[in-house]
């Protein structure tokens, strides 16, 4: 992560959206990308899925204000300008939302947060020896809440105000989210206003259940007979991606350049054997751990379209 000083203007308007993504809903709004519009290094901003739980506040950056108390000494309210005047640090992680129930579209993506390490802040505000936990809450009628464990905040925690080197657009959490890389994205609190620090015997149970995304990938098809896809892993990256077709020897797909731990890196398998009919794909991550996931590609309605005569 670099640190330096940079300044964006808040963003109050609805981005530009591909025409391509699934409307769900207005209010509040939803929309999902299809997956063959998803293979690219960093997911362009008008191809984001949104997944909103509450109306979007589009004009939350005229007054936004962030406040850290609780076991802290030196409890800290915070305005945009006040933020953006700290060093600014860049990381690229991908953003996995909750699974729905169409196959063919997804809530993820693979971008670059631009904003404050989190990290700074709480160092300015002396966490108390026994702060534990982070109570995260958005703004709005409906505020959101999350618990995420301090180390997690210290380790890569961010107050994030620009995606892909543009400000953080208001459907997305602008003009200020929480970044939370290697997490699920509940955890990503959208137009955070409020971190209060607590003891880790204050936090409910479900506070101690780990975020951390589940090593996971995406497929899809071009028309020529090549399989491409995404993986990734709880912030410690991808090492490795092999295939098997129809229960075959493990075969290494390629991969594409590495973007850091948090990232997901692409890859792909050239000239799967036409008329295949199971695949399975094994990603290993740097820690040594690894998972396993398969299709079925005769019910796999967009994969079957390309594999099977």
């Amino acid at each position: 992560m670099s640190l330096e000083l940079m300044s964006f203007s808040p963003s109050t308007t609805l981005p530009v959206k591909d025409a391509r993504l699934r409307f769900v809903s207005d209010v509040p709004l939803i929309l999902y990308p299809p997956l063959a519009i998803l293979n690219e290094a960093l997911t362009p901003v008008e191809r984001l899925f949104v997944r909103n739980r509450q109306p979007y506040i589009p004009h939350l950056a005229d007054n936004w204000e962030l406040t850290i108390d609780g076991l802290v000494r030196y409890p800290l309210t915070i305005t945009l300008s006040d933020l953006q005047r700290t060093p600014v640090g860049s990381l690229i992680a991908a953003l996995i939302g909750q699974a729905h129930d169409h196959a063919d579209y997804a809530a993820i993506a693979n971008a670059e947060w631009i904003g404050t390490p989190l990290a700074l802040l709480l160092e300015a505000a002396g966490v108390k020896a026994q702060a534990g936990f982070a109570v995260c809450r958005s703004a709005g009628e409906q505020p959101l809440v999350c618990y995420v464990p301090l180390s997690k905040l210290w380790q890569d925690g961010m107050l994030a105000y620009a995606v892909n080197g543009q400000p953080l657009p208001a459907v997305h959490g602008g003009p200020v989210r929480l970044v939370v890389p290697g997490w699920y994205g509940f955890y990503w609190i959208k137009w955070l206003t409020h971190i209060t620090l607590i003891s880790a015997d204050k936090a409910p149970p479900e506070a101690h259940c780990s975020g951390e995304l589940a090593i996971d990938c995406r497929l899809f098809a071009d028309d020529h007979s090549s399989l491409y896809g995404m993986a990734w892993s709880g912030g410690h990256g991808v090492a490795r991606v092999m295939l098997s077709v129809d229960d075959g020897p493990w075969v290494d797909a390629e991969l594409d350049d590495d973007l850091g731990p948090r990232a997901w890196r692409r890859f792909w398998y050239r000239c799967l054997p036409v008329g295949s009919r199971r695949l399975a794909v094994q990603i290993s991550d740097n820690r040594g751990r690894s998972a396993i996931r398969t299709w079925d590609l005769l019910n796999d309605v967009a994969l079957r379209a390309k594999f099977l005569p």
